[in-house]
């Protein structure tokens, strides 16, 4: 049996680790099971892709890990923090330093220019300053737009949307960035410049990235794969055929 430093040492070792995570949702009367004791290690600078059908959790599943969602049993860790025993504010403390967020439909405030966008994650950690816009100018040369700073998210494409919402992931220099089917949105082409952009971006920055997903040609650029299948884990060994 393992014992309580064994315990801690494992979590220590794993950069980020869920154990017995379980979450069920209410649904027209009845319960939805998401996670039903999942256990999942992940170490410091790998690039996961969790494969999954439409509806099998994935999206709860980062929100589980960046605090957005708690879980109904089960713990997680990040960089041995339990993140399950920390309330609401230090939840939200917690993502807004540590959690860079991808989504599927880019998420820019349509108000907000790029520049705007890109920092404001500094701005909410009170890291606007000199070196804040430094960051933010190399995140933004970093992904082809500095010349477009100026311009609202209206007046870009698709792709380059994604891209602002790269920079923004990256400019407070998370510990974790996870990617909710980020090129969902995006013609092939574009979708592929993208998960090479990404791929190219937190490789280079020792990040983890989890990259959620039902593209088995999106999982390919991961160092791992994993399915969320009937609220487990299991590894992949083989290519993950979709519906």
């Amino acid at each position: 049996m393992e014992t309580t430093d064994q315990a801690a040492g494992e979590r220590l070792k794993d950069f980020i680790r869920l154990e017995k995570l379980t979450k069920h949702y209410r649904e027209g009367g009845q319960e939805r099971m998401i996670l039903q004791d999942a256990d999942l290690a992940i170490p410091r600078g790998q690039f996961l892709a969790i494969l999954g059908k439409s509806g099998s959790g994935k999206t709860t599943l980062l929100n589980l890990i960046s605090g957005i969602d708690r879980a109904d049993a089960g713990e997680i860790y990040v960089n041995g923090e339990r993140l399950t025993g920390l309330k609401e504010p230090a939840r939200t403390l917690f993502r807004r330093e540590r959690i860079g967020f991808i989504f599927q439909f880019f998420n820019l405030i349509p108000t907000l220019t790029v520049w705007e966008n890109v920092v404001l994650p500094l701005d909410l950690t009170g890291k606007l300053n000199g070196h804040g816009n430094e960051r933010a100018a190399e995140m933004l040369q970093a992904v082809g737009l500095l010349n477009r700073r100026g311009a609202f998210p209206d007046r870009l494409s698709g792709g380059e949307q994604q891209r602002v919402a790269i920079a923004r992931a990256l400019v407070h220099d998370p510990l974790v960035v996870l990617a909710d089917e980020p090129t969902g949105n995006l013609d092939e082409e574009t979708g592929k410049s993208i998960l090479a952009l990404v791929d190219r971006l937190t490789r280079g920055a020792g990040k983890n990235l989890i990259l959620v997903t039902h593209s088995a040609e999106a999982a390919g650029y991961a160092d791992r794969v994993v399915t969320l299948r009937d609220g487990k884990f299991d590894e992949q060994h083989a290519p993950w055929q979709g519906d």
